[in-house]
């Protein structure tokens, strides 16, 4: 009789212990869903006009925001919240766990290939060009900026390409970092401080129809890519789903009608 008991007991335990096994797998397991979504922290900049930046109601609006909102409606299991920072912060942000995604119209380099996660799918090509006065003759191309004062913006593609100029031609660029907006930059471009900085072409083009016709882009691209978004290494489910909805946009002529609407010309292709 002990010995059928024991039998008993034993076979009501395992039961027991399979059920909380399989209850423990199916909750850890779980994915989001569109009754029950995840919230997804997305880091962007709040000065970059008009791809990310505040309005006068200090609201993200811009490309960026255009564009993940699209992307939010086709993936009902997550819900996006935007944080505005200085970019400097964005990816900083984001390798603490303080967002989940980084969105600034973000270049492939080493340095954030080592450290990030980069989508597959890009939304954007970025063409980097040497910016200068209207009336500068003295700048067409790289190695004339050698002597020169250029503005970057720390942590940024341009910086990155012409830091890599200077390990090559010992320090000849002097770089200015600065996170001034486009007012002031032009600015300092009108009173000496700086002989140029990098831009891409739509936008020198809207500055001077915003500021009067001051400046103007020259030489060679110095740089020619892609944006994308920036994730943690560990975020591939999140990447892939992204990266589906973006491939969609694109297939149906939505991310070009972004682009149109929000940047004044289809930039999703070329520049």
């Amino acid at each position: 009789m002990k010995k059928i008991k024991l039998i008993k007991l034993f076979t009501l335990g395992l039961v027991a212990a399979i059920s909380l096994t399989a209850c423990g797998t199916t909750t850890s397991s779980s994915e989001p869903t569109k009754d029950k979504p995840k919230t997804i922290v997305i880091g962007t900049g709040n000065a970059f006009k008009p791809y990310c930046y505040l309005d006068a109601k200090g609201k993200p609006v811009g490309y960026e925001e255009n564009v993940l909102k699209e992307v939010n409606k086709r993936l009902p299991q997550y819900k996006f919240q935007f944080q505005s920072m200085d970019f400097t912060n964005v990816l900083l942000s984001l390798q603490s766990e303080k967002v989940d995604i980084g969105a600034h119209q973000f270049e492939k380099n080493p340095e954030r290939e080592q450290k990030f996660l980069f989508s597959k799918e890009s939304y954007t090509t970025f063409i980097l060009r040497i910016t200068v006065s209207k009336n500068k003759t003295d700048i067409n191309s790289i190695d004339d900026l050698k002597g020169k004062n250029v503005q970057v913006s720390k942590g940024s593609n341009d910086a990155y390409v012409l830091e890599q100029y200077n390990k090559t031609h010992g320090n000849a660029i002097n770089l200015v970092y600065s996170s001034a907006d486009i007012s002031t930059t032009i600015k300092s471009i009108e009173a000496g401080n700086i002989d140029a900085f990098i831009s891409i072409k739509r936008l020198v083009d809207q500055y001077n129809k915003t500021f009067g016709d001051k400046l103007k882009t020259v030489g060679t691209p110095i740089s020619s890519s892609n944006t994308y978004y920036l994730y943690r290494k560990s975020d591939t489910k999140l990447q892939e789903d992204i990266d589906k909805a973006l491939k969609a946009m694109k297939a149906d002529g939505t991310l070009a009608k972004i682009s149109i609407q929000t940047l004044g010309g289809d930039y999703t292709h070329n520049d």
